[in-house]
């Protein structure tokens, strides 16, 4: 059940996480359009194709599957604060529930939110949040489909044992306050499931999954730059050049762009002493946009 909920999702997560990282977002579908889904008159043979795909979106949009609509609430919340990277995953565990069988629903969750892009080869989660107790509302309609109404995240800092207190039940309070290594274990396996079933549907399940801090990263300073002229190259890459994208650490990341994808690069040259930024297509290997920056002045050399 839950794989073949995971790839459901994923079709959702897709469409609007890919236009995320290209720094758009992508709205829930118009409320017209999804009470189209519960009309049951089959569609005109020719348009048959077309009119299948558009019901799988509008299902999506009002998931059957309490598991489901809950993933979905975790995606449209988060959505809206995150588009790095260019897919996104979840990760979700339902502690208890209230409400009747028709009509709003609460649930109390834990709940993780990431998204991916590639770093040196790997796929890494870039952006998102550790794992959050969360309220999620929702409302259960006459033909069995959920109605996303909100979440509300735990507050942070010298707020959240109050919150969790007031909003969530008390035999819950321990586990929500001090988060234990199973649960934490289990919702970053679901997270990164999403990202692993996208890296199939490209074509690259060899790279690996993980976190920034799951690998090396060779600073600047680690190959013998100056601290002042390191610090210098970050406010080079802090305005609105191609720069700002390349890493900030010797290595690359790819970006999608309108649909192409590039990489991002930073590289050092010990012998001219030089720190190398660049641009290039990730297909064709064209380079697009380069600079160069003098390692021992910051000065740029072109």
């Amino acid at each position: 059940m839950r794989k073949k909920i995971f790839s459901a999702a994923l079709v959702s997560v897709m469409a609007i996480s890919l236009l995320a990282g290209c720094g758009k977002k992508t709205e829930p579908a118009p409320e017209p359009a999804a009470e189209e889904a519960s009309v049951e008159e089959p569609a005109p043979e020719p348009a048959q194709e077309a009119s299948t795909q558009e019901a799988s979106v509008i299902q999506e949009a009002r998931p059957t599957s309490l598991d489901d609509a809950i993933g979905l609430a975790v995606f449209t919340y988060n959505d809206e604060y995150f588009d790095q990277g260019e897919v996104a995953g979840e990760g979700h565990i339902l502690l208890d529930k209230e409400g009747d069988d028709k009509g709003e629903q609460t649930c109390y969750i834990l709940s993780t939110y990431g998204r991916y892009e590639f770093q040196d080869g790997n796929f890494v989660c870039c952006a998102g949040n550790g794992v959050i107790p969360c309220v999620v509302k929702l409302e259960l309609n006459e033909e069995g489909e959920y109605n996303y109404v909100s979440l509300e995240p735990a507050a942070d800092g010298g707020d959240f044992v109050d919150w969790i207190k007031k909003n969530i039940p008390e035999k819950y309070w321990s586990r929500c306050i001090t988060i234990e290594d199973e649960d934490r274990s289990e919702l970053d396996k679901m997270q990164n499931a999403y990202a692993e079933e996208y890296l199939a549907t490209i074509g690259r399940e060899d790279a690996e999954v993980g976190d920034y801090g799951d690998y090396e990263h060779e600073l600047l300073t680690d190959v013998g730059v100056k601290e002042d002229i390191s610090n210098a190259m970050l406010d080079v890459q802090s305005g609105d050049s191609f720069e700002n994208k390349c890493p900030f650490w010797l290595g690359e990341r790819e970006v999608i762009e309108k649909d192409v994808r590039y990489i991002y690069k930073t590289d050092y040259d010990k012998k001219k002493a030089q720190i190398i930024f660049s641009k290039t297509e990730y297909d064709t290997g064209d380079e697009v946009e380069k600079s160069i920056y003098s390692a021992k002045t910051g000065e740029k050399v072109e």
